[in-house]
């Protein structure tokens, strides 16, 4: 019975121990996996196993009750590894949210950036290929930008290009893409839209744009700040590239800026 007990207990031990040391190797192995992100996690763990090993061993060493209390403080270094782990990696995958949000963003106006519009613009012109459906691009360019600028400063511009932003984001259609070009010029991406329902909404933000009380709208010729804009369609069954189309649009808002401004102009 003695010899039984005895080795009741040495194996009991000899299975706390190798738990132990089990949940340790998993505890290390996420640490050392997430070690760039959580280079503090180390210090804490160290910090709150020391303490709990020192008060175990100092009453209970040896002892069995001392062994399932040693396999306690590994679980509960196990556990806080664990939930420090979770913590960081929200934290991560918050800031690469936020960072990749930044990447696609124009910062002045909080619409997409060139790059994000191309790539909604290429995803859609597939779409287009594929279903066989009309797709549309708009060009719009603020007129005598660089006047009002020198008559209003540059502060003045860029809470210019702020409102505009909102306008256009206004008068679109929630799926509708919409983004800052560069400098003063803009993009709208119509998918599933035709060229008359394109150039039928680029008339009315034409006009809305017009008839906005923008600070310093004085200064300008007519005493009012104006856009130009160019449409352009992909019809359905044609296969057309990004850049292809997008020049088609830059074209015809230049053709309206060198006619005339403050029009709308589309391919026929």
């Amino acid at each position: 019975m003695v010899l039984k007990r005895d080795f009741t207990r040495r194996l009991n031990r000899i299975i706390l121990i190798s738990f132990s040391i089990f949940l340790v190797a998993i505890a290390g192995y996420f640490l050392m996996s997430f070690q760039t992100q959580i280079n503090t996690i180390d210090a804490i763990l160290l910090s709150v196993r020391s303490l709990l090993d020192n008060a175990v061993w100092s009453s209970l060493k040896g002892s069995i009750s001392g062994m399932y209390f040693l396999f306690i403080t590994q679980l509960i270094t196990f556990i806080i590894a664990i939930i420090a782990l979770l913590f960081a990696f929200y934290y991560t995958s918050q800031r690469y949210l936020v960072e990749k949000k930044n990447s696609l963003v124009d910062e002045l106006t909080q619409l997409y950036n060139r790059k994000a519009v191309f790539f909604e613009l290429k995803r859609e012109l597939k779409k287009s290929e594929r279903f066989h459906h009309p797709t549309s691009v708009v060009m719009i360019d603020i007129d005598f930008f660089k006047k009002y600028n020198d008559k209003n400063g540059h502060v003045a511009g860029d809470r210019l290009l702020r409102r505009l932003g909102k306008i256009l984001k206004k008068e679109i259609r929630d799926y509708d893409i919409v983004g800052r070009y560069g400098g003063e010029e803009f993009i709208i991406v119509f998918p599933e839209t035709d060229l008359k329902t394109a150039s039928e909404v680029s008339e009315r933000i034409r006009s809305k744009i017009q008839e906005t009380n923008f600070y310093g709208k004085e200064k300008m010729p007519g005493k009012k700040v104006t856009v130009s804009i160019g449409v352009a369609q992909v019809p359905p069954l044609t296969k057309m590239k990004r850049d292809t189309i997008v020049k088609k649009a830059d074209k015809r808002l230049y053709e309206a800026k060198n006619t005339g401004r403050n029009q709308v102009v589309y391919n026929k």
